[in-house]
């Protein structure tokens, strides 16, 4: 459906000639963000959905600076009225337009002339010229400058010689703040004046209009740098890619304290050294072996010269478009913090790509500086979207945590109560008792002869009132947690004297600090309103009960109502795309995510494959070859029958199929059940025969090497021979069923056996779905009977198959089958099989006869298309 009153234009930086359906994509994200509101766009994985986006959204950029730069006709005079205020003033807000429109103007020739020289690049050379750090694994593995973590320790333990060091700062109370106000904004005047240089970086005025573009993960984001850095938008716009301090930091005494919190605090508390001119303390770190001991004075050294962060910002910007791994290069090879250069980099840059937590989150988009006024946010993978700002704003402290808080605080406050201020000794005292009646709850456990209750689920006021606090301020403490350095002077503390017993830092007290920060996330998420989450409160397990259980109880905050946060970026943002290759039902996105949206801010494009039909062949199977009905439901799977029947079914399979075959499964528990079962009846044996058999490893770690001997083989292997490619055994939701592209010979064959259901038992999702059925009864009067809920239940099954199937076909000359193993595909189009994407569906083949049929089928399509393919 495309959306009404697209602009009849072309996209000149599309760097070859667009398919129509890529040319009626992008004149729909054009004409949405135009209109404004939200603007939601499916197409399917392999379609250069991406390229499209960047083509769409960066060209709408480029003619926004070209009209803000222009004055515009019957502008209203912003002096006012004569009489109304001074003539010094009117002067001076005339001269001010005028410095605004000229520099406007002189950003507008810059861009004209970049993208001019941009485009006679292209011309000549067939692509834009872009300087770049080691982009691509090629030139990445010839730059010794990215390998600059390979002489890191891998661990270091701080120890902080002076007391002082440990005395949290005076913190003060609302109306002691209040009194200080005064004095805080003399200060930020007087320090402004010294810091002219960023001032002028940041200035409202300077700021450019932009474009923040947001996906899951970090190869995601990568993967867009390097389709920008094929237009001339890479060379023309600035741009910068944003990271975590994990990713980025190049400071060997913090890069090996591991965790993501352990690292960002001990940077803040450097930072901290830097603005107030410390040089005092000492941080020392214990060496590994062969490594020599670091030792970091008076802040970060990374960052002791402002010089190098200017010549960052000034390098990376001459560069063009950069990913994290070119940043980090560009760090390590001037001695300067990549993570604070790229940060700089933001006020300056035309295009933000950074992660979907740095948006959805407003805490992180306020620790990083981003403001999303007036700007445009492209949300590409948007097809979790709900539940990812749902997770986002849920958080989950364990006992083991609060046990470690508790007692550090305790410590804490027996050796420095008389040095802390009053309000700190107060707080703390506060902190001690809420920590210590979450811990009481969590520890009431039933006699061993009982069976425990397991885990409850609540509503925020039955859980406060539960703990009997009546008297604590939750908003208070929360906030004291986060403003204060309450939370890395105590951690810092524990982690002395534990190294005073030992020589090496536990894991226990590795740690702590994030036990802190989760600690604080819990506590502030507690003062949403009742309606907006629950409580799941999972308590103490006794080991006879349980003899495996990992924790000693915890308590999760789950937020239901998305909305809330998400309407935060819908005010602020001028316009919001969401991408996906399959976002259906766009209804239901609508009434969680946007339910308050007028209808004419809501636009909608949907469009479909660029590839032939003869190059898909989606088959729904019900049989197997012994005529075995697949039912895969979760009473009937692990039966012997049924998995035997599904070993015949791939032996079958790899006989017919080349190359590369990709099998789902809806669980890492079933793929091993099926793994082990194959190996104790000979199947694998047989199946090894001609494909070999790699599985998807549990460990994220190891993904990439699994994934590159699977395409070592399919590229080794020859047709003619006994062995034909290889089989990649995988699971829905795991990393191979989402961000992998099996294109070409690495996925000539999908598998998807069963329907990935999740549990329906899980506390989580049960909560999910009453709050849904709430919403859908709000809306209707109450008449809902739970429809609406097992829609959500079935949309989550089918997002994660379409996800997993949309692996193969990656461009318009690929080709690929697609098995649907279950009898319930095979079933009325009015299941689960209706919500498969329209270019599978349109070409699903149901075979409910014998499994003759399915071999003649998958026989024929390979022989077209292996015949096609040698003729070009």
């Amino acid at each position: 459906m495309a959306v009404p009153g697209a602009p009849d234009m072309s996209f000149p930086a599309f760097p070859f000639e667009p398919y129509p359906i890529q040319l009626q994509f992008m004149r729909a994200v054009y004409s949405g963000i135009q209109k404004g509101g939200v603007t939601i766009v499916e197409s399917p994985t392999g379609t250069g959905k991406t390229l499209s986006l960047i083509c769409s959204a960066l060209q709408w950029l480029i003619d926004q600076h070209e009209d803000l730069a222009s004055p515009a006709d019957g502008a209203v005079n912003v002096t006012g009225s004569a009489g109304e205020e001074p003539d010094w003033m009117s002067n001076f807000e005339t001269r001010k337009e005028e410095e605004r429109r000229k520099r406007k103007e002189a950003r507008r020739r810059t861009l004209k002339q970049r993208l001019a020289q941009s485009s006679s690049l292209k011309k000549n050379h067939g692509k834009s010229s872009v300087m770049t750090f080691g982009v691509g694994k090629e030139s990445r593995e010839g730059n010794p400058s990215l390998k600059a973590r390979e002489w890191l320790p891998s661990k270091a333990v701080p120890g902080i010689v002076d007391d002082d060091d440990f005395i949290v700062d005076d913190y003060f109370s609302d109306q002691e703040a209040a009194a200080k106000e005064g004095k805080r904004k003399l200060d930020l005047a007087d320090s402004s004046s010294s810091s002219g240089d960023d001032m002028e970086e940041n200035s409202d005025d300077e700021e450019p209009l932009k474009v923040y573009f947001c996906s899951r993960t970090h190869s995601q984001l990568s993967q867009f740098v390097r389709e920008l850095q094929r237009t001339m938008f890479s060379s023309s716009l600035r741009s910068v890619t944003l990271g975590s301090r994990k990713n980025l930091c190049i400071n060997p005494a913090v890069a090996a304290l591991g965790s993501s919190a352990r690292i960002n605090d001990k940077c803040l508390e450097l930072q901290k050294k830097h603005k107030s001119g410390s040089g005092q303390s000492k941080i020392q770190t214990v060496p590994q072996k062969g490594h020599k001991k670091v030792t970091t004075k008076g802040g970060c050294p990374m960052m002791n010269k402002q010089k190098l962060q200017k010549r960052y910002v000034s390098e990376a910007v001459e560069a063009g478009a950069l990913d994290i791994e070119d940043l980090l290069s560009l760090g390590s090879k001037l001695g300067t913090c990549p993570y604070y250069g790229s940060r700089r980099m933001v006020p300056i840059s035309d295009l933000v790509v950074l992660p979907y937590q740095s948006v959805l989150h407003a805490g992180t988009r306020e620790a990083l500086g981003i403001s999303l006024k007036n700007c445009v946010v492209v949300i590409d993978e948007a097809h979790n979207l709900v539940d990812t700002v749902s997770d986002v704003h849920s958080c989950k402290v364990t006992a083991d945590q609060m046990k470690q808080v508790h007692s550090q605080l305790t410590e804490y406050l027996d050796k420095f109560r008389r040095r802390l201020a009053a309000s700190n000794r107060r707080y703390i005292e506060m902190l001690l008792v809420l920590v210590g009646s979450f811990l009481r709850l969590l520890s009431v456990t039933k006699p061993e002869n009982e069976v425990s209750s397991g885990p409850r689920m609540m509503t925020i006021n039955d859980f406060l009132f539960s703990l009997n606090i009546d008297n604590l301020n939750l908003f208070k403490i929360g906030r004291y947690m986060k403003e204060s350095n309450i939370v890395h002077k105590v951690s810092s503390y524990g982690e002395t004297v534990v190294n005073q017993v030992i020589t090496e830092t536990t894991t226990s007290n590795r740690s702590s600090m994030a036990g802190f920060h989760v600690l604080a996330e819990f506590v502030m998420a507690l003062t949403n309103a009742d309606a907006d989450g629950r409580v799941l409160l999972t308590p103490k397990t006794l080991k006879s009960q349980v003899p495996d259980s990992p924790e000693d109880g915890a308590l999760k905050f789950i937020m239901l109502n998305a909305a809330k946060h998400f309407a935060e970026v819908l005010d602020q943002a001028r316009a919001v795309v969401l991408a996906g290759g399959t976002l259906q039902p766009i209804q239901e996105l609508k009434q969680r995510l946007l339910p308050h949206l007028a209808e004419d801010r809501f636009h909608v494009f949907s469009c479909g494959h660029i590839v032939p039909p003869e190059s898909i062949l989606p088959l729904a199977i019900a049989k197997g070859p012994g005529n075995r009905l697949f039912n895969f439901t979760y009473n009937t799977r692990s039966s012997p029958p049924m998995i035997e029947e599904l070993g015949r079914l791939m032996n079958n399979v790899c006989t017919i199929v080349p190359e590369g075959i990709v099998l789902f499964f809806p669980s890492f528990e079933y793929e091993s059940l099926v793994f082990n079962s194959w190996q104790s009846a000979g199947t694998l044996s047989a199946i090894e025969v001609k494909k070999t058999v790699f599985r998807e490893p549990r460990d994220a770690g190891a993904v990439e090497e699994v994934l590159q001997q699977y395409r070592d083989c399919i590229a080794e292997s020859k047709e003619g021979t006994k062995k034909t490619g290889a089989l990649l055994m995988c699971v829905v939701g795991g990393k191979m069923s989402e961000g992998i592209n099996f294109s070409d010979g690495m996925g000539r064959c999908v598998v998807m056996v069963g329907l990935p259901y999740p549990s329906p038992t899980d506390p989580e999702l049960v909560e999910r779905m009453k709050y849904i059925d709430l919403l859908v009864a709000a809306d209707h009067n109450g008449a809902c009977g739970g429809r609406q809920s097992k829609e959500y239940y079935e949309n989550l099954c089918m997002k994660a198959v379409n996800q997993s199937i949309g692996r193969a076909i990656r461009h318009i000359k690929d080709y690929a089958a697609i098995l649907l193993v279950d009898a319930r595909y095979a079933s009325d189009t009015s299941g689960p099989t209706s919500k498969l994407p329209g270019w599978i569906l349109q070409r699903l083949v149901k075979v409910t006869g014998s499994f003759g049929e399915v071999h003649r089928q998958l026989h024929q399509f390979f022989r077209y298309n292996r015949q096609l393919q040698s003729a070009e």
